[in-house]
């Protein structure tokens, strides 16, 4: 048997060990998500429906997708300021590179542009509508 000098030295060592063999849980810390340096509102519901393709269509319907998901932070028209003053107006996005290389980064998850824009992903018709309505309001750039 084991004999100690001290009995304080006995009593923390067995408190020690029956601390060692106590069942707890792994403490798991939550990731804490970034806050935006300006407030994004959700998006409103993206506009779906049959339609028949026409160009008239891909207009409305990509005009439709841009004002619902898009013009919290960018600015959609032809003129004035984005609303938030990280976000391309999109008249705009063809200075930078062309419009139709957006389809692919829209429909696998665009993740690009200001720091707190959140992740889309479109459906194969909406990025096609969204194009044509990019598009029709380039403004005129020299390349």
């Amino acid at each position: 048997m084991i004999r100690f000098a001290h009995p304080i030295f006995a009593f923390c060592l067995t408190g020690l060990v029956l601390s060692a063999c106590a069942r707890t849980e792994p403490v798991v810390d939550e990731a804490i998500p970034a806050e935006p340096s300006l407030s994004v509102e959700e998006p409103a519901v993206r506009p779906d429906g049959v339609f028949e393709n026409t160009q008239a269509e891909k207009l409305g319907q990509g005009r439709a997708i841009a004002e619902t998901v898009c013009s919290t932070c960018h600015s959609i028209e032809t003129e004035g300021a984005s609303p938030h003053p990280d976000a391309i107006p999109f008249r705009d996005l063809s200075k930078h590179y062309p419009v139709e290389s957006l389809a692919e980064p829209l429909g696998e998850g665009i993740m690009v542009g200001h720091p707190d824009m959140p992740v889309f992903e479109f459906e194969p018709d909406h990025i096609d509508s969204l194009i044509t309505y990019l598009e029709s309001i380039q403004s005129p750039h020299e390349l």
